[in-house]
């Protein structure tokens, strides 16, 4: 999948973001204001994935979250080994490694892999440090919060498992150490990780409040239906969630506490589906529900490690593994391949516009996907000063010197020759604008259409339309012997 497909908007706005961060930092270039609508520190995983990128192209940045997937793999038998035992860690991994969803997140260029890989280090740090003297445990605590505040900066919807994680290290704790470890093994993690969050609320400006705000705390309802995010979420997850709540009850043997650690594991998995149903979104579920996917198989793993075990030798062992294994190789494989299918190629889009941009310096209009995959793949011929988007244009009128909001602005904008390209993927989301968009490039004598494609993206029919909106010869001489 690394190779499968061409850069998915996310992807290339990040990569895109990195490199013009690295510009930034060694060149003092000037960038967008990328804090205020990022769903994570723009200066933590973005430079990382640009330099991968810088090495090898999109495989490599893709690459690098693979690596970051095979690291919560293994930090995932850490943790279940010590939890339960190899037997347990055995299924859980398998099970994991399987699913649509970590195979999806391993060839996926964006925040999701490194955040998944540090809310799982940060939980097998905690883990371990049960087993430890008393100063290294307390160390040990110390570095998992810590690290737990690192994966809240990589994307803040990670820190919707904080509670998780501690609650998760104070079980195991009561569990081997008795209530007092638990307790203070609570309150030394969640200290520190509200420290090191309230330090990084202090440092942090007006522009990465606004980020948090719009991407997380408060981000605006959508309309997707309780039904629809629920069923999605169990397509993807339906083995975990149904092993895991056999988990549930077949650990009545374990006491109190084990059982509690058990059903937190298993109850995890629908942490995600009920933070989308109360948003009403289904943006992004198919990365989320791994995250919680990678402490439920842990109570999965605990299930049929019990199960293998009705035999004392091996004898159940594969008889259970097998069948599983194949069942959701053979049924994550399709869902790995469809996830990466979702978006249409960008080949004949660069393809077209390549030639356009050698001549063009104009202010370009590009709505959704386009507006990253543009710059990532053709940075060496457009700025992005050069690029508009269609979330929020206003054009002031050169005769008049009136200031034209939206969907006007665009018309004017266009029918004044003031952009050089128009490009429209109609999933952006604005119909309204769109139209008037539209319009105005089909009417405009300052307009050819280059480009009309229709794509199946997430089952919508939709065309992607590129008009090279530059003005009469006549003007466009005037303009040069003017420069000249």
């Amino acid at each position: 999948m690394v190779w499968s497909n061409t850069a998915f908007q996310d992807e290339a706005l990040y990569l895109w973001a990195g490199r013009l961060e690295w510009a930034h930092w060694l060149h003092g270039a000037p960038i967008p204001v990328f804090p205020t609508w990022f769903s994570g520190a723009p200066v933590i995983y973005p430079p990382l994935g640009a330099l991968a990128d810088g090495i090898g192209g999109l495989a490599a940045a893709r690459a690098l979250s693979l690596m970051f997937m095979l690291a919560v793999t293994m930090l995932l038998w850490g943790t279940t080994t010590r939890l339960f035992g190899k037997r347990a860690a055995l299924f859980a991994t398998a099970l994991f490694a399987t699913l649509a969803n970590t195979q999806f997140l391993g060839a996926f260029a964006t925040y999701d892999a490194m955040a998944l890989m540090l809310i799982a280090l940060a939980t097998w740090l905690g883990v371990r440090s049960l087993t430890a003297g008393q100063r290294p445990r307390i160390v040990m605590l110390i570095g998992a919060a810590s690290i737990l505040a690192l994966a809240d900066a990589v994307k803040y919807a990670a820190i919707l498992f904080d509670p998780v994680t501690v609650t998760i290290v104070s079980l195991a704790a009561w569990r081997l150490r008795g209530w007092r470890t638990s307790l203070s093994t609570g309150l030394v993690m969640s200290g520190v990780l509200l420290t090191v969050l309230l330090a990084g609320s202090l440092v942090i400006g007006p522009a990465y409040w606004q980020g948090i705000t719009s991407t997380t705390l408060e981000r605006p309802a959508a309309s997707a239906s309780t039904i629809v995010i629920l069923e999605r979420s169990y397509v993807w997850t339906s083995l975990v969630i149904v092993i895991s709540v056999i988990g549930i009850v077949l650990a009545r043997r374990e006491g109190r506490v084990g059982r509690t650690l058990i059903s937190a594991l298993a109850m995890t998995d629908l942490l995600v589906p009920a933070e989308q149903v109360r948003v009403h979104t289904t943006t992004s579920l198919q990365k989320h529900v791994d995250y919680g996917a990678w402490f439920a198989v842990m109570a999965a793993g605990y299930a049929m490690g019990r199960v293998s075990q009705l035999n004392k030798g091996v004898g159940w062992a594969p008889v259970l593994f097998l069948p599983i294994l194949a069942f959701t190789v053979y049924s994550s494989s399709g869902q790995a391949d469809q996830l990466f299918e979702a978006w249409p190629k960008a080949a004949s889009l660069i393809n077209a516009l390549r030639p356009v941009l050698k001549h063009e310096k104009r202010p370009i209009l590009a709505e959704g996907d386009e507006y990253s995959v543009i710059p990532y793949y053709l940075g060496g011929e457009v700025s992005y000063s050069q690029l508009r988007t269609t979330y929020d244009f206003t054009y002031t009128e050169p005769r008049s010197h009136q200031v034209i909001g939206m969907p006007a602005s665009f018309s004017d904008a266009i029918g004044n020759g003031y952009f050089g390209l128009v490009v429209l993927d109609y999933a952006g989301g604005h119909p309204v604008a769109d139209s008037a968009i539209t319009r105005a490039a089909e009417a405009s004598s300052n307009c050819r259409e280059l480009l009309n494609e229709a794509y199946v993206q997430l089952y919508v029919r939709r065309s992607l339309r590129v008009w090279s909106c530059t003005p009469p010869l006549r003007h466009h001489q005037r303009s040069r012997r003017h420069h000249g």
